[in-house]
């Protein structure tokens, strides 16, 4: 069984403004709250990078780039703020994609021009995709292959439910799609009430994933780059201690579930 660890990267380096977090203050405790506003909540990629180290496991983070006007929240960004953060992340051995707008799945040339924004940072080609915001649809992967990507991970066909079609993977010609199973934001607000029905959700699909065909046996887990100082979210290190101590779970990035999955079929 592999599990693909990935983050989605939406906002920039200053966050979101003090209304946003104050909105939503009931999602932090008061130690998370002592230095706001002047610490960017939102800003964990050091805490990122520390527990995966702790667990030998690497990730993939999916990254935003600007898009003028966008009519999709949160306001959009450059990625060239994020650098310093993208040079450390290829030169620890994570792994760097694109989180492609949504208005920009059915132009070649937008998917084009957002690969190539992340790419000029990453200094070699990025392979994989998510959109922000879920998306199936075929004339997206379309365009994803004729960019050169590998894989894409937009697609999600249940989001208050746990369905089979979201484990695995499925192909669109040489194009690999791997749905996403898990949702930190789904998770929480669909069934984990308290933080310990978090991890109880993780091992229930971990349950079910065991029961697949051998084939099927792919978890597709997304933590968002903002939530690692929410309650729930805080729990993602307790996640990772429970996938590594299971035997039968290797936990890979994005690239590398794909070279598996081409082996596989080779």
């Amino acid at each position: 069984m592999y599990v693909l660890l990935s983050h989605d990267v939406d906002w920039g380096k200053a966050g979101p403004g003090s209304s946003h977090i104050l909105a939503r203050k009931d999602r932090f405790d008061e130690n998370s709250l002592r230095n706001f506003p002047t610490e960017n909540l939102y800003y964990n990629f050091p805490g990122y990078m520390e527990v995966e180290e702790k667990y030998h496991v690497r990730s993939t983070f999916f990254f935003r780039t600007y898009v003028k006007d966008s009519a999709h929240s949160p306001p959009s960004y450059h990625v060239e703020e994020y650098k310093e953060e993208i040079r450390s992340l290829v030169n620890g051995g994570w792994e760097v994609g694109l989180h492609l707008d949504p208005s920009s799945y059915d132009s070649v040339e937008k998917i084009r021009a957002e690969k190539l924004a992340v790419e000029k940072l990453t200094g070699s080609p990025i392979h994989g995709n998510r959109v922000h915001y879920t998306m199936n649809n075929d004339l997206l992967w379309e365009n994803l292959q004729k960019a050169s990507f590998k894989y894409d991970s937009s697609a999600k066909f249940s989001r208050d439910q746990i369905v089979d079609s979201d484990f695995g993977f499925f192909r669109l010609q040489k194009l690999v799609i791997f749905p996403i199973t898990v949702m930190d934001a789904l998770v929480f607000a669909n069934f984990a009430k308290d933080e310990a029905a978090v991890m109880d959700t993780v091992k229930l699909v971990v349950e079910r994933c065991r029961k697949l065909p051998t084939d099927k046996q792919i978890i597709t887990l997304l933590w968002h780059d903002c939530v690692l100082r929410m309650k729930k979210g805080r729990l993602y290190a307790e996640v990772l201690r429970y996938l590594s101590s299971q035997k039968d779970i290797e936990i890979k990035k994005g690239i590398d579930v794909f070279d598996i999955v081409e082996q596989s079929a080779a």
